[in-house]
């Protein structure tokens, strides 16, 4: 049974864009680089109904039991550390099984 994990990014209006460009094409990259990660995608939202959140994120996994490997990978890790130079507050995440 697959996990996909959502995760609401609030990019900071001021945050440079080629460094947002750089941890949206990595994210949409973490299944060439993650072998259990199925798929993977990132964009900028195109409406407002998303708040302060400007970005998202969805990846789905193999199995459950994976999220904590994914989360301590190090290539996840390495744009983790992306992200956190971009965002302006708390990024928001979810988790669900999919069947």
């Amino acid at each position: 049974m697959p996990l996909v994990h959502i995760v609401l990014l609030p990019v900071k209006a001021d945050a440079p864009q080629e460094l947002v460009d750089l941890v949206v094409s990595e994210l949409n990259e973490l299944a060439v680089h993650i072998p259990f990660v199925v798929s993977s995608r990132c964009g900028r939202t195109v409406t407002q109904r998303g708040k302060q959140y400007t970005h998202a994120v969805v990846v789905e996994l193999e199995r459950p039991d994976q999220l904590s490997v994914y989360a301590d990978h190090p290539v996840h890790q390495a744009v983790l550390q992306k992200i956190k130079q971009i965002v302006s507050e708390e990024t928001l995440a979810i988790d669900f099984d999919s069947v």
